[in-house]
């Protein structure tokens, strides 16, 4: 049985040049540059990935649509459209998180970041037959 926040934590170390995976023999996370696996053999290596499953990609995750669909819920108008404002070029994530620190939304911006994170490793979970508790 896996926990949620171990596959959680691999969700948020996932990049453009990282994946992550799931070791269900082991119950462990590792990532795809596999440098704490460098003493393995190459056929080692490739069991180790037959074995496991990844974890669903910075595109799967896509944070870019979870900032959009958080902004969407900001009740304040101002507030929402300074922000779908700040997120429209490159940068856009510093500049997302510095505006809601300063309005003071930043937590409210963590929860609901959690939340999806949670339902993404949920989903990810019953896609792949793997119970898990909390």
């Amino acid at each position: 049985m896996v926990t949620l926040s171990k596959i959680i934590e691999g969700l948020e170390m996932v990049d453009d040049e990282i994946d992550c995976y799931y070791n269900p023999e082991n119950d462990e996370i590792f990532l795809s540059n596999i440098g704490e696996y460098e003493n393995l053999n190459e056929d080692e290596l490739d069991e180790l990935f037959e074995k496991s499953i990844i974890l669903p990609t910075q595109y799967e995750i896509n944070e870019y649509q979870i900032m959009v669909d958080f902004i969407d819920t900001i009740n304040d108008i101002e507030i929402r459209n300074n922000l779908h404002g700040l997120i429209q070029r490159k940068g856009a994530f510093r500049r997302f998180k510095d505006y809601c620190f300063k309005v003071n939304i930043i937590q409210a911006w963590y929860n609901y970041r959690e939340e999806k994170y949670r339902k993404i490793a949920i989903n990810w979970c019953k896609e792949n037959d793997l119970k898990y508790k909390e």
